[in-house]
């Protein structure tokens, strides 16, 4: 009876034991992961002024219905440039206001009214990069001020550098970006409720931004034998 009672005592000093070295955390050598902000450098881009490419860009957006559907709608008319240089980029960009379009044209005619965009007053929205925070990979996070609506606030655009290419002798670069804006902030302060008090439109704003730019085309070389 004795030695069963120490065998027994002994196997439960073991299992306890066990239970606390599998509590005890492993030191591993992934201790030293990155974590966001401790990026220093942007994505190796090729250096030069690109101008926006409208045929290959686009800039959209996404809002809530009654809170239950998503609308999304979209701008015709891109243009402006972005610029790259020693680990910088700086982008200006402008919008036409007019070439809205939700698949809707009662909808669309009402986004251009006073209501929202005013277009009649307000015909561009521009956005222009005051600075850069590099990421992870081929991420940044773009710093601007967007005007619309005649209102300027400052925003942040999730953006990432999709690479280069060129096309008949011309450079392209490609870029995403997106990030949150409540559209009230700009004034697009419209707000009618359903009979139940559900905002027709949603506050918050997702913006979709697309951006394929072109470079200078390299000068073709003299025609050596013109003075011959």
């Amino acid at each position: 009876m004795t030695m069963t009672r120490t065998l027994l005592i002994a196997a439960l000093a073991l299992g306890l034991a066990a239970c606390a070295n599998d509590a005890t955390p492993t030191a591993t050598s992934d201790d030293n992961v990155s974590t966001a902000g401790d990026y220093t450098e942007l994505p190796a881009m090729p250096a030069g002024t690109y101008t926006i490419d409208a045929a290959h860009s686009r800039a959209e957006f996404r809002v809530r219905h009654l809170g239950i559907s998503t609308v999304t709608g979209r701008f015709g008319d891109v243009a402006g440039t972005v610029t790259v240089g020693d680990n910088t980029i700086e982008t200006n960009a402008t919008i036409d206001a007019s070439t809205i379009s939700t698949g809707n044209g009662d909808r669309d005619g009402h986004l251009q009214s006073p209501d929202f965009f005013d277009v009649a007053q307000y015909p561009e929205i521009t956005f222009t990069s005051t600075g850069v925070r590099a990421g992870e990979g081929n991420t940044f996070t773009l710093l601007g001020d967007l005007t619309m609506h005649g209102v300027t606030h400052p925003v942040e655009l999730q953006a990432e550098y999709l690479g280069s290419a060129s096309m008949m002798g011309t450079p392209k670069v490609g870029f995403t970006a997106s990030g949150e804006i409540k559209r009230q902030d700009w004034g697009l302060t419209w707000a009618e409720t359903n009979e139940a008090g559900e905002a027709l439109v949603g506050d918050d704003v997702t913006l979709m931004i697309e951006i394929e730019a072109n470079g200078e085309a390299p000068a073709a070389p003299a025609d050596s034998t013109a003075a011959e």
